[in-house]
């Protein structure tokens, strides 16, 4: 697997889920919102897994 590639489409699933987070926001209230962020926070958080321990691939 290719890190590099791996960290960027894990940081823009990130990142498109957060404007994702938004909407939820704006159709099921505080609960989307919180639930969408902490999705974001997991796609994030997978990438920088991925980072550190990828190597250099």
């Amino acid at each position: 697997m290719n890190t590099q590639a791996a960290v960027f489409a894990c940081r823009f699933t990130g990142f498109i889920g957060i404007l994702a987070s938004l909407l939820f926001w704006k159709t099921y209230g505080l609960t989307g919102l919180s639930l969408g962020l902490a999705g974001s926070i997991f796609w994030f958080g997978l990438g920088l897994y991925f980072q550190r321990t990828g190597g250099k691939g």
